[in-house]
């Protein structure tokens, strides 16, 4: 995605990361998300919350293998 101007997103098998170290907190992939799923991490849904840990496991893996 690049939205991004810290290039702190990666794109997985199934979805796209966001490395929450990298991150800036702009908010500008907000708008930009086909699917609506990128929040602050305090206004992620209850139903979503899962995606939080899978979220920083899988950015960090990609991170680091790239």
């Amino acid at each position: 995605m690049t939205v991004c101007p810290v290039d702190c997103i990666y794109e997985g098998e199934d979805m796209v990361y966001i490395h929450p170290d990298e991150c800036i907190d702009c908010g500008l992939c907000e708008p930009e998300c086909p699917v609506n799923a990128i929040f602050v991490d305090t206004d992620v849904p209850p139903n979503w919350k899962d995606f939080i840990q899978r979220n920083a496991i899988e950015a960090k893996r990609l991170s680091d293998n790239k």
